[in-house]
């Protein structure tokens, strides 16, 4: 799956001289934590909602409350805005982008393809994403965990054996690679079925470490 997949393209963007004021209203009215800059037709800075909180003007201290609300009332996103932010292209397979987020430290990435900006994706849409290819909001589905020690990873034709005869729908399949101190491979299944339990003796009874079905 690629970022064109999941990104969201009713981008709203605001321009350099918006005000800071504007731009947290505009922030309110369409649930968002980012902003886009743009000057004219192209990208030149990211926005935040923690940055609009945090704005303030540096000789704020030396002012009285009504000198610093005035200043602040002046204040553009321009003076606070990250200049020129790292964008990815929607070409990009997703989980290249959530690893290009975890690696700089970054919740969200504009998209851009030729100069042009196409798309906003953020973790939360990587996350919706995850959630629709497990099959999570599937009332019926239930969860099958097997471990697999990694000489034998691979042998998944008994488990689909299986749930084929007992007539169990697999909604997703998941599998985690062991961490340093661990040996065995993980199977997350995720399945509609009548009677899990039978699937989960059946595939004990087959050699599967089941450890968790629910």
């Amino acid at each position: 799956m690629k970022v064109r997949d999941i990104m969201r393209t009713n981008v709203v963007t605001v321009t350099e001289d918006t005000l800071v004021t504007d731009a947290k209203k505009i922030m309110d009215a369409h649930r968002i934590r980012r902003l886009p800059v743009m000057k004219k037709d192209k990208l030149v800075g990211l926005v935040t909602r923690h940055m609009l909180l945090e704005a303030a003007p540096s000789p704020a201290t030396s002012l009285n409350i009504w000198e610093m609300h005035y200043l602040l009332s002046k204040m553009t996103v321009k003076e606070i805005m990250v200049k020129n932010p790292s964008t990815i292209p929607s070409g990009m397979l997703v989980e290249e982008a959530l690893e290009l987020g975890q690696e700089k430290g970054f919740g969200a990435f504009p998209v851009m393809d030729d100069g042009r900006l196409v798309g906003m994706v953020t973790e939360s849409d990587i996350v919706r994403m995850m959630t629709r290819v497990l099959g999570v909001k599937e009332h019926q589905g239930v969860r099958i965990d097997i471990r697999s020690p990694s000489k034998e990873f691979g042998y998944l034709r008994g488990i689909l054996d299986i749930l084929d005869k007992n007539k169990a729908l697999l909604l997703s399949m998941m599998t985690l690679p062991p961490s340093d101190d661990e040996t065995d491979w993980l199977i997350a299944l995720r399945v509609r079925a009548d009677d899990i339990e039978s699937i989960a003796n059946e595939l004990k009874s087959e050699g599967f470490n089941v450890t968790y079905a629910g």
